[in-house]
């Protein structure tokens, strides 16, 4: 039986602060910063973010591997002076587990709801990459779109989400998209995995990455894709804004369309697992993008 989310949130708002707790950190005034794919909670008093994997943890074999690279990730480009949300500082970051929830820990910056433009996003993932160049992290190839689809359909076949047919249609797709993807080219590099603006909090006045935990190794397509893919017509400033401090070409848009096509496979599987868990809020939208899906 699935938790709703009143219970979910509960439940994970306890192994947060049982975490704080066991670190000695006066946590007296909780407070909810977010609760969509994960649970992220601020420990006031203390200048720290609890992350509790929560409907994310559901589409993955090992939920910990994810947070721990996450961390790993964000830890080196905050030691190379990159901007980003970094970890917390003066206790184990994590990830620890707690009843089942796996919970990281993160400096808290108070954030702004201002959104990164175009020209904010593509020079911020640019120094993002130019940060992470010497990343020693082991990390598996292009994470969103090999295991985070592959775990997605798994986790939607064991919940008896899809029809069978449309299950295998969609694994068809992600054979397809993969050896798309194996074939293509392109500058390798550790990669953010889900670049998008969403992601670019201006924290503490200052743009900053954050949500590492798609980090992964393969082409720079991929973060490019994901950008681009967010800003629409603007998108070609945003590359060019990348290039600029990169010191490459501007990136071709054919040269993104394989990355696309996976990136859309990637975001039709997870809103099939979020509606699955949380129908009130994604159900329409995942049924609608199913069948736009499989109707193209």
């Amino acid at each position: 039986m699935t938790p709703n989310d009143d219970e979910r949130t509960r439940a994970g708002l306890t192994a947060a602060l049982a975490v704080a707790r066991s670190f000695g950190l006066p946590c007296g005034d909780p407070r909810v910063v977010s609760d969509r794919g994960n649970l992220v909670v601020r420990l006031a008093p203390e200048p720290v973010v609890a992350r509790v994997a929560t409907l994310t943890a559901w589409t993955r074999r090992d939920p910990s591997a994810w947070l721990a690279r996450e961390v790993s990730v964000a830890s080196h480009a905050a030691r190379r002076g990159a901007a980003v949300i970094p970890p917390a500082s003066g206790v184990d970051p994590g990830p620890h587990e707690r009843d089942g929830f796996w919970v990281s820990l993160w400096s808290y910056l108070p954030c702004s709801s201002q959104r990164a433009d175009a020209v904010a996003s593509g020079t911020a993932l640019a120094r993002l990459h130019l940060a992470l160049a010497d990343c020693p992290a082991e990390l598996p190839w292009l994470t969103p779109a090999a295991d985070q689809i592959h775990d997605g359909l798994a986790a939607l076949e064991r919940a008896d989400v899809l029809a069978a047919g449309e299950l295998k249609e969609l694994r068809a797709q992600h054979e397809a998209v993969l050896a798309e993807l194996d074939g293509v080219g392109g500058a390798d590099g550790v990669l953010h995995g889900d670049a998008h603006p969403g992601n670019l909090p201006l924290a503490d006045g200052q743009w900053r990455w954050t949500d590492f935990e798609e980090a992964c190794r393969g082409p720079r397509e991929w973060d490019l894709a994901v950008l681009a893919g967010n800003f629409g017509a603007d998108a070609p400033t945003a590359l060019r804004a990348y290039a600029e401090v990169i010191g490459e070409a501007v990136c071709e848009p054919a040269d993104l369309a394989p990355f696309h096509r996976a990136r859309e496979l990637e975001g039709l599987v997870w809103f099939l697992g979020m509606a699955h868990l949380d129908p009130d809020r994604y159900a329409a939208r995942a049924r609608g993008r199913l069948a736009e899906f499989l109707g193209s």
